[in-house]
């Protein structure tokens, strides 16, 4: 199906609260420790089934939802229970990023586990959840597919400028070569981009330590800890994958966390020993004002570790020695000690603690500054006269403007339209405008919607005890009066008692049609010769004679006549005959075809076909 993506420049529609940093609203992370983000600011809670060093990652659904999470081993669902094929994963206890998850492109049921070694000896690699197993509360479908050898313990991820695709971004270990894959809807493209840029991660632990990616996905930093005591930051061209400049600050000991700022225009990092945390300038010019501009912005009672922007804006400090707070900087976007860090400031459920790691989220997701992509899905093969409803997974967005041309409504802003109804046959096609406070992105697709034809009309035929429909639908079900008979799914049905008779038929399309309601009378008269009313002349031009009618004289006689779809078409009446035998009746007016005759004299009801010419 053709996808035409125009990138305009205004904002339409109402805005509303963007959904996308609810994915990072449940934390997990240490020992069996978690806060919740949904109330606007972290609650501790317990429950968790994870006991971890270091990396870990933790995913919700789009309405701040716990999804599932992981340490990078075993994978458990929202309820705390391991996944029934979520163990055995290649990340590690002792890796610092041991886990990121990725929402696949296009997706909300399908993500992405990338896990990476410790000590620098193994592949990074790569498993798949798939949400709509296990009853909703997911599965691994695959496990450990590597992507490269030698890995370090980092891995990061950026959106691609194309707004849809996603960089995954690791970090070989004895070199200086950084690894980029692109992860698109169809999967992870297994030819990687391979830059040598910045420094040679070779020192014994030159291989721990966080990467991340700015939130606006232009920049990478990473921090290698004891023996190297480095921190760098690079450009990073998220059109080709390709890291460059890479600016290097060494007057830091023992670097492990890394952070940017909400706005990218500060770093922050952390020291072990001594429990720092420094802040970088980077907009303070050329890289050597960048690297001058380095400031103490707190100290940490233990060994500062892992550092994550949280949903509220904040970033959140994580201390080994199993702690039982989080240390907070509240205005990281501030210069120096203006960004406030308070230390020990956010507790832990009773009997939980956290250790190194916090969280490893896909950066781009709290990013306030990145173009919306407009994305959805629907069913789009409908039948005349239905409705449908579209599954909106844009990306970025805070405001929707929807066009249906030739449905009703034709116009929505809803995150997700429900109702959309469309009464003609044909294609139609629909667009969407996603837009933010930075602009607006345009899917159109053309001929998207497609309404099937109009089934056949459907009629009833009876022939003594039995009514048949037309033959040529995929499927049928009888009704009477009202009700689903059981069993009754042919075009044929032998009626046992008199009564309204209906029948429902699919096409091939899956539409259906609804023949007219047919009344069987109670006492029909079967096809026997000998005991019909004879019609004559047949085929009639403008009027019949009833002969044989067999009704008693003087008696009121109803003349009713039906088209084959059940439709009456002609009513009128008349007294029997002396002989109770004969009627004129005058059919001039209706039109050709072949009809059904019902006579009646209150009691008894007796039907016959003729044809009118």
């Amino acid at each position: 199906m053709k996808k035409i993506l125009l990138v305009l420049n205004f904002i339409a529609g109402i805005v509303l609260q963007g959904f996308s940093q609810k994915e990072a609203n449940n934390w997990y992370f240490g020992n069996q420790a978690g806060v919740d983000f949904n109330s606007g600011s972290p609650i501790a809670f317990n429950g968790s089934a994870m006991t971890q060093l270091e990396g870990c990652a933790s995913i919700s659904d789009t309405s701040g939802a716990t999804l599932f999470y992981t340490n990078g081993a075993s994978v458990w669902n929202r309820s705390n229970i391991q996944m029934p094929n979520g163990f055995g994963l290649l990340g590690d206890n002792n890796s610092a990023q041991a886990a990121i998850i990725v929402r696949a492109p296009g997706s909300y049921t399908m993500f992405y586990i990338f896990t990476t070694p410790t000590w620098g000896v193994g592949d990074m690699c790569y498993s798949i959840v798939d949400m709509t197993l296990q009853g909703g509360f997911g599965d691994v479908t695959t496990k450990n597919t590597p992507m490269f050898t030698n890995s370090t313990e980092k891995v990061t991820a950026v959106y691609h400028a194309n707004g849809n695709d996603i960089w995954i971004i690791g970090h070989e270990f004895n070199t200086n070569n950084f690894y980029s894959f692109l992860l698109t809807a169809g999967g992870v493209n297994p030819v990687p981009v391979i830059t040598s840029a910045g420094t040679v991660h070779s020192s014994v632990l030159g291989f721990a330590g966080y990467m991340k990616g700015s939130h606006n996905g232009q920049k990478i930093a990473y921090a290698c800890t004891i023996n190297m005591n480095l921190v760098e930051v690079l450009d990073f061209d998220n059109s080709t994958g390709i890291p460059s400049n890479p600016i290097s600050f060494s007057n830091i000991t023992e670097a492990y966390g890394l952070e940017f700022s909400p706005d990218d225009s500060k770093l922050y990092a952390t020291e072990e020993n001594p429990a720092l945390i420094v802040q970088w300038d980077l907009n303070a010019g050329s890289a050597a004002a960048i690297a001058a501009s380095q400031m103490v912005i707190g100290n940490g009672t233990s060994a500062c570790a892992a550092l994550q922007l949280g949903p509220d804006g904040k970033i959140y400090l994580a201390k080994r020695s199993a702690s039982q707070f989080l240390g907070v900087i509240n205005d990281p976007d501030s210069a120096g000690l203006a960004c406030n860090f308070v230390d020990d400031v956010v507790p832990l459920a009773p009997g939980t603690s956290c250790q190194y790691g916090l969280p490893n989220f896909f950066q781009s997701m709290f990013s306030p500054t990145a173009l919306p992509a407009a994305l959805f899905t629907a069913p789009n093969h409908i039948c005349p006269g239905t409705c449908t409803s579209f599954n909106n997974t844009s990306l970025h967005a805070t405001s929707f403007l929807w066009s249906f041309p030739g449905a009703n409504p034709s116009i929505s802003v809803d995150v997700n339209p429900t109702g959309i109804c469309y009464n003609s046959p044909g294609q139609y096609d629909v667009m969407l405008i996603a837009s933010n406070s930075v602009g607006s992105d345009t899917l159109l697709l053309p001929n998207f919607i497609t309404v099937y034809p109009y089934p056949p009309p459907q009629g009833i035929i009876h022939g003594g005890d039995t009514l048949y429909a037309n033959q040529g639908a995929v499927s049928y079900q009888w009704f009477y009066s009202g009700n689903a008979i059981p069993g009754a799914t042919d075009y044929f049905y032998v009626v046992t008692d008199g009564g309204d008779y209906n029948v429902v038929c699919t096409d091939v399309n899956g539409c259906e049609v609804e023949a007219a309601i047919f009344d069987v009378p109670a006492e029909i008269q079967p096809l026997v010769d000998g005991q019909l009313p004879f019609i004559y002349p047949n085929p009639v031009k403008d009027k019949f004679i009833i002969h044989n009618a067999q009704f008693t004289r003087g008696t009121a006689i109803g003349i009713s006549v039906y088209d084959m779809l059940g439709e009456l078409v002609f009513t009128a009446q008349q007294i029997a005959n002396s002989k109770g035998q004969d009627a004129i009746v005058d059919v001039s007016n209706i039109s050709t075809g072949m009809y059904y005759l019902q006579l009646s004299d209150g009691v008894k009801k007796i039907r016959t076909k003729f044809i009118k010419q």
